[in-house]
């Protein structure tokens, strides 16, 4: 405890090496030598104590002669110093004093210029969600801006935030396992690195990395600037506070999903007591008998006894009801792959990319002509 506590004070003597308050600097130094003796604490007071040699030279006159002033001597002790605290390579964290160390500049190396997403996160195409949120986990606490204070560690920190955001969700996913990166067309190769978010997976309201960093852990943040370890984050009392949020997150699920469960036991009942219908679309268990329509030949499937219970005027109209069926579903086909191919093109005229439109000419719109060429029978008009 009394190590980190001094390591501490050295940090926070560097600090005012470098804002210029070597008294400061002198009496952090002098406490963290107290608590533990180091050879970087001694290095940085013996640079504070140097004084400069007098530069005055006997021949001159008594008039043009005065001994160094005190800022003069400060600010050598100051600049050398400097040079004692930077010492060593590695980037240093201006406002927290602290040295990057050979781990952190690597971690923000293994992530650095890599555009795709599953790189990023050291996954493969095929990680689940729990390798997915075990790789984020491991990075996101690695670059987190307030631990590691390595050139580009805030952008590696974003960037692994970014490939989390889209991959863990299964739309964006999708759409990213099939598209890949919009940055890699043409029309936008313009627009610089790939980390920044990039419009067509995040949009406006998107959380920012910072906030996904603080959902994901539960709404905190490790004290990093403390020389705390992130292993604090589970403390009894989070564990307490985060054992009281997921009871109470069980409740408000259970009383949100009531209707629904309602809904599901109705449905239960009501099939139970329903008498099952006279026909289907497909062959199955209890629909063996094939049958087509009498107008436009739409293959069905009943029961073994279906010509026993339905006479031929009822089967007349079951069929009537079953082609008019079949032609709403094929003009609810047609308008979807409508709409689709509408987006697709909408998409290509904002965005320039035109494995929008390739896709969206290649689109089968079969459903659309066999809507318009499907013909009705006449309508049955007695009653069976």
């Amino acid at each position: 405890m009394n190590k980190d506590e001094a390591e501490r004070c050295i940090n926070i003597a560097r600090r005012c090496i470098s804002e210029g308050n070597t008294e400061k600097a002198e009496k952090f130094l002098k406490k963290s030598l107290a608590l533990h003796e180091s050879a970087a604490a001694r290095d940085l007071l013996e640079g504070l104590n140097q004084t400069p040699p007098s530069t005055s030279s006997p021949s001159s006159p008594p008039s043009s002669s005065s001994p160094p002033s005190s800022s003069t001597a400060s600010q050598s002790a100051t600049s050398e110093t400097r040079k004692r605290a930077n010492a060593g390579g590695g980037g240093t964290d201006s406002s927290s004093g602290k040295e990057a160390t050979a781990d952190m500049i690597s971690a923000v190396n293994k992530v650095k210029g890599k555009k795709d997403y599953y790189t990023i996160l050291g996954c493969s195409k095929t990680a689940t969600e729990s390798e997915l949120k075990k790789a984020y986990r491991k990075l996101a606490l690695a670059l987190h801006p307030d631990k590691n204070c390595a050139p580009g560690a805030n952008e590696a920190f974003k960037a692994v935030g970014n490939a989390y955001a889209v991959l863990s969700n299964s739309e964006k996913r999708a759409r990213y396992d099939k598209y890949g990166l919009e940055d890699d067309s043409p029309s936008s190769s313009h627009r610089g690195h790939s980390h920044r978010y990039n419009r067509y997976y995040h949009d406006d309201e998107d959380i920012s990395p910072e906030e996904l960093f603080n959902m994901f852990f539960g709404g905190m943040q490790p004290n990093y600037r403390r020389g705390h370890r992130h292993t604090q984050f589970y403390s009894n009392y989070t564990r307490d506070q985060s054992t009281d949020a997921n009871n109470a997150s069980v409740i408000s699920s259970l009383l949100q999903m009531s209707p629904l469960l309602l809904l599901i036991l109705m449905s239960v009942l009501n099939s139970i007591f329903t008498e099952d219908p006279a026909w289907s679309y497909h062959r199955n268990g209890q629909y063996k008998v094939e049958r087509a329509t009498s107008w436009n030949s739409i293959r069905y499937y009943v029961k073994g006894d279906f010509t026993e219970k339905f006479t031929s005027q009822k089967i007349l109209h079951l069929e009537y009801e079953i082609e008019k069926d079949y032609k709403q579903d094929l003009q609810i086909k047609c308008i979807n792959n409508q709409r689709r191919k509408e987006q697709l093109m909408y998409q290509y005229r904002v965005t320039g990319n035109t494995r929008y439109r390739d896709y969206a000419e290649s689109m089968d719109l079969a459903s659309c002509k066999d809507y318009n060429n499907f013909k009705m029978p006449q309508y049955i008009r007695s009653n069976p």
